[in-house]
């Protein structure tokens, strides 16, 4: 049994080696995070949005889960290599170019590129009418529509989200991502 300073001894050791432990996971985390660009990041949000929304049993169009691209080859390039051995709601996964409303067809999540707004206002007026995902990378995204945005916080890609539109698109966000967006709109 270990009494009184020897006990107080092993305690500060384990809490320096956890700390120690701790420090290193967190340091080799932001070193890999480091390695990684920011369209990458942004396609692997757009694939986690899809675990974190819920849309209507009508929207299952056919056997995939397409996410439609606008006005970004780069990100669309990252959804590439990341979806072909993913399965979104119990789905395969797929990216798809999309250049006009009748390219909507079964996609769930559509992500218009930064500074593509003004090209893509045909577009967003046609995904808003249907059950999709609208996720911009804008300071006008949300004002124009979107669903989420992407907004970037000193070297952080972070995202808002509109209850007013993924209301208006009869989508479903769970809590668990609005607890960690930047900023929710249409919240009560």
């Amino acid at each position: 049994m270990i009494r009184g300073s020897a006990q107080d001894r092993l305690r500060t050791n384990i809490f320096a080696l956890l700390l120690s432990v701790g420090a290193a996971f967190v340091f080799s985390l932001g070193a890999r995070a480091a390695t990684f660009s920011e369209d990458a990041i942004k396609a692997a949000y757009l694939h986690r949005f899809a675990a974190y929304v819920e849309w209507p049993a009508d929207a299952a169009a056919d056997g995939t889960f397409t996410i439609g691209v606008f006005g970004s080859g780069e990100v669309a390039a990252q959804l590439e290599m990341l979806l072909p051995t993913l399965t979104l709601h119990g789905r395969p996964a797929q990216v798809r170019a999309v250049s006009g409303p009748a390219d909507l067809k079964s996609v769930a999540i559509l992500y218009v590129g930064r500074g593509q707004l003004n090209r893509a206002r045909t577009l967003i007026r046609a995904a808003r009418d249907g059950p999709v995902l609208l996720v911009t990378n804008d300071p006008e995204g949300l004002r124009q529509g979107a669903a989420i945005n992407f907004v970037e916080a000193g070297r952080n890609v972070r995202f808002e989200v509109s209850l007013t539109a993924t209301d208006r698109s009869r989508l479903k966000v769970s809590s668990a991502l609005l607890a960690v967006a930047s900023r929710v709109e249409g919240r009560e």
